[in-house]
């Protein structure tokens, strides 16, 4: 209710944006040109994004904030922060036009809208730590607050283009076509990897040093990107010369990032899954589909063939939270919350397992059903994101409950 009661604040909000956006470039039809050319890098930013979270997918609602916080709220509060306050006491000391435009552009800019990007991964990060498991969880939500704002950056950019000299080509290639990752690289690299990687701790206290080293990452690589033109030779030559040695490497580092990061979840859902594989909730085999993207394919595959992909999927889903959810056991996170969790979660998994062994031709299948685990967590973890924590073994492995042979699946 809390999600969809900011939503509707953000998109009344929105006309304030609009507002300015007409005003700043003259034209409501050239807003709306600038608008449909602002989706193509928006499309592609948002197709990245949806693809690094389908391992474990965040709540909708969750995603749509980060957005519109990004194109509304953060651009909001960016232009109040320069104007009302930035502004007024740092132009009056600049020595000439030229020191303004190096202060606006290299400082400015990069501190001011990085700290209004990154704000929504600190409220997921502190009132929605359910939802918050990661360093994977705080690139997504950053790279959705980023594309949100480079969006309405954009349809500013391209509308003015537009009304100045009638042709947007170059700049929407430049923008468009050319960098449409830079906004949710600086951000997802800098405020989200730095508070994905504090939500692997116990307290939240560790926001008081993630977020403001995020921050300082994400205005230094925006810095690097936006300095560009005063420093580098050759015009545009030594502009696209920059982007390919500069830029290119960095975007390819951030991806490897990513795929690292994406293989460190895969790794904690097949260790927490097997918990619960020992305490009779999964065979060997299902984990192991489970928990690589071939199994899940396979296991579509068979819902597919019975018409039961949606069941599935949401069944996929629901093992991997239940993943998660043991891997904060173990760090210790919501330790009286644990054992309430838990049961909701296998409570739903078995209610989604029997309606996909229903669906089996024969008489029905036995279901597994095994024995709770959170009742041995939390478990301290030192380390972050420690993948090798207390097992269920020996006299620690519950009583195992009901398993009569293996799933259909």
């Amino acid at each position: 209710m809390l999600g969809v009661v900011a939503i509707v604040v953000l998109a009344l909000l929105s006309f304030l944006v609009i507002l300015f956006l007409g005003g700043a470039i003259g034209s409501p039809l050239l807003v709306a040109v600038s608008g449909v050319m602002a989706l193509v890098p928006l499309g592609f930013v948002i197709w990245a994004v949806l693809a690094i979270d389908r391992w474990e997918p965040e709540p909708r609602v969750a995603m749509w904030f980060s957005a519109l916080w990004g194109g509304i709220a953060a651009v909001l509060l960016t232009l109040g922060t320069n104007g009302l306050v930035l502004e007024p006491l740092v132009v009056p000391f600049l020595p000439s036009q030229e020191a303004y435009e190096l202060y606006a552009t290299v400082v400015q800019a990069p501190v001011v809208e990085e700290l209004w990007k990154g704000v929504p991964v600190l409220i997921m990060y502190l009132w929605f730590r359910r939802t918050f498991d990661g360093p994977v969880d705080g690139i997504v939500f950053a790279a959705l607050s980023a594309a949100g704002f480079a969006f309405t950056e954009n349809i500013l950019y391209f509308g003015s283009s537009l009304a100045q000299t009638g042709d947007g080509a170059f700049i929407f290639f430049l923008r468009g076509i050319m960098s449409p990752l830079t906004h949710a690289l600086f951000t997802a690299v800098g405020v989200g990897l730095a508070l994905g990687l504090a939500a692997r701790a116990r307290s939240r206290a560790w926001a008081l040093v993630a977020f403001p080293a995020g921050w300082l990452v994400s205005a230094l690589l925006h810095a690097l990107w936006n300095s560009a033109g005063f420093w580098v030779p050759g015009g545009e030559f030594g502009y696209f010369t920059y982007y390919l040695v500069v830029q290119v490497p960095l975007c390819a580092l951030a991806a490897a990032l990513v795929w690292l990061l994406l293989r460190q979840e895969v790794r904690i859902t097949r260790a927490r899954l097997h918990d619960y594989g020992r305490a009779g909730w999964f065979t060997h085999e299902e984990v192991e589909r489970l928990s690589s993207g071939d199994g899940r394919a396979a296991l579509m595959d068979w819902a597919r063939r019975r018409r039961l992909g949606a069941t599935m999927r949401d069944y996929i889903h629901t093992a991997t939270r239940l993943a998660n959810h043991r891997q904060r056991a173990l760090i210790g996170r919501h330790a009286a919350r644990d054992v309430a969790d838990e049961a909701g979660l296998l409570s739903l998994l078995l209610q989604q397992r029997r309606e996909l062994a229903a669906s089996s031709a024969g008489p029905p299948l036995p279901v597994l059903q095994g024995a709770p685990v959170a009742a041995h967590g939390p478990q301290r973890v030192q380390r972050f994101g420690d993948l090798d924590g207390p097992r269920l073994t020996g006299r620690q492995q519950p009583p195992i409950g009901e398993t009569r042979g293996p799933v259909p699946w």
